[in-house]
């Protein structure tokens, strides 16, 4: 074997098992930033990201529950298909009293609320630079502000819509009736 360098096996087997956990190690770290920037609004009572994800079933019993149809299955070819979620672009989460959606997981992915004001699934997030009442195109567009059922709590207005982070619900009615498009306020998940 003329130039080659000869390996013994013992080496071989241990490079072998190094190049294995490195792509285990690269692939499991995909996934825990995947999960750390989910894009989905979970429904009222959602327990952290990577235990709810062992946890949901995809049994829909709280897309059932909820009364306005805002709990939706996620869908797009990823290991979160079929899990429950909120788009409030679509449709928000209108803070039932009590959540429903809470109480009827059987397998602990939502924990039961007792209170709309339990209620912690995002915080809503404005662009400036798109808002119409901040570009100075209407002044008087204040229908974020004006729909939000904490209005004057969870946000407030002065020239365009101040959010308070530690009071708003992330409910995303606000995001529901912004009328820029794109939207100018938009809820990001906790």
């Amino acid at each position: 074997m003329d130039g080659e360098e000869r390996i013994d096996r013992k080496t071989f087997l241990r490079m072998g098992y190094r190049a294995i956990l490195k792509t285990v190690t690269a692939v499991m770290e995909k996934g825990v930033n995947l999960i750390n920037r989910r894009r989905y609004i979970r429904p009222p009572g959602a327990v952290e990201e990577s235990v709810f994800l062992t946890l949901c079933d995809l049994c829909g019993k709280c897309w059932e529950a909820c009364p306005h149809w805002a709990i939706r299955q996620v869908e797009g070819g990823g290991f979160e298909d079929g899990t429950p979620a909120i788009f409030p672009e679509d449709a928000p989460c209108y803070l039932c009293d009590p959540p429903e959606c809470s109480k009827v997981c059987p397998r602990g992915a939502l924990e039961p609320l007792e209170s709309a004001m339990d209620i912690r699934i995002g915080v809503a997030r404005v662009n400036r630079n798109i808002c119409l009442a901040y570009k100075g195109i209407d002044r008087n567009c204040d229908y974020c502000y004006d729909r939000c059922p904490l209005k004057d709590k969870a946000i407030t207005f002065n020239n365009g819509p101040i959010v308070i982070d530690g009071e708003c619900t992330g409910c995303g009615i606000c995001e529901f009736f912004c009328v820029s498009n794109p939207k100018a306020i938009k809820v990001e998940p906790l």
